[in-house]
């Protein structure tokens, strides 16, 4: 089995890229007219809503109420859509690419109660966050001390990255997928350190070109700015998104695609 490094796994990640940016598009699309019909509908309940109550006193304004209600409901759906099966689809996606090399976009969406998983697990993941960082909050600790306690706590939920490619290759459940993630960063600390240092690099790269912009009084160097980061997020997600996993089967040694399958991480 041949070893790989990191930027060969990134190399193999943009070449995947290439040959499903189209799937890539089509999420950002779908994105894009979710979050669209949801504040247009977010709008208009705030509109028509206060009709609702005045339907109590004449009931010539109770569709108008109506319409208001259902507004609301509409964006409350849309705006829950994009945690609960967005943001876990766009993880699978990846994941599928990795794995399979160019599934398709009805594939990634199939497997509803993987999705559904997922995000269970971002939710319990963040519940942990919260409930860490509330109890160092609730003690008499001096202000460094939480700042340096609110900062290793972050540090260790790195230690989850990999749970939910645990959850997807169906070698664990929620809760066992992050202690299998986390022993998997553990006994390949300095591996994944590297790896997801070279995801927060491109990241910060990206944010770093929108400062350049916002540097200059000048408009049009705001807008360059906000159309580089844009851009450059829209491209390096949906690739950090492939290597993930591409880095999950280096180091588990699972099979992805066909050119990946005698690879592991070195």
């Amino acid at each position: 089995m041949r070893e790989a490094s990191i930027s060969q796994l990134w190399g193999r990640a943009w070449d995947l890229f290439k040959v499903n940016w189209l799937l890539f598009v089509g999420f950002y699309v779908l994105l894009v007219i979710v979050i669209f019909i949801s504040i247009i509908a977010l709008f208009l309940g705030l509109v028509f809503l206060r009709f609702l109550i005045l339907s109590f006193i004449d009931l010539r304004f109770f569709i108008l109420g109506f319409i208001g209600l259902s507004s609301f409901i509409v964006s409350f759906i849309g705006l829950l859509i994009v945690p609960l099966i967005l943001t876990p689809a766009f993880v699978r996606a990846g994941y599928l690419v990795a794995r399979q090399g160019q599934p398709s976009f009805r594939e990634v969406f199939r497997d509803l109660s993987s999705l559904l998983k997922i995000f269970v697990y971002e939710l319990t993941l963040l519940l942990i966050l919260w409930i860490l960082l509330r109890m160092t909050h609730l003690g008499w600790w001096a202000s460094d001390i939480l700042v340096v306690a609110d900062f290793i706590i972050l540090f260790l939920s790195f230690f989850g990255w990999a749970a939910p490619y645990c959850v997807l290759s169906g070698r664990a459940g929620i809760l066992s997928a992050i202690g299998q993630s986390f022993s998997l960063t553990w006994w390949n600390f300095s591996k994944v350190f590297v790896a997801l240092l070279s995801v927060i690099g491109l990241l910060l790269l990206g944010l770093l070109l929108l400062g350049l912009g916002l540097l200059g009084d000048v408009p049009i160097l705001i807008l360059g700015g906000v159309l580089l980061c844009g851009l450059w997020l829209l491209v390096v997600l949906p690739i950090g998104s492939i290597f993930l996993p591409l880095l999950y089967f280096a180091l588990t040694d699972e099979e992805g695609v066909s050119h990946s399958k005698s690879l592991r991480l070195g």
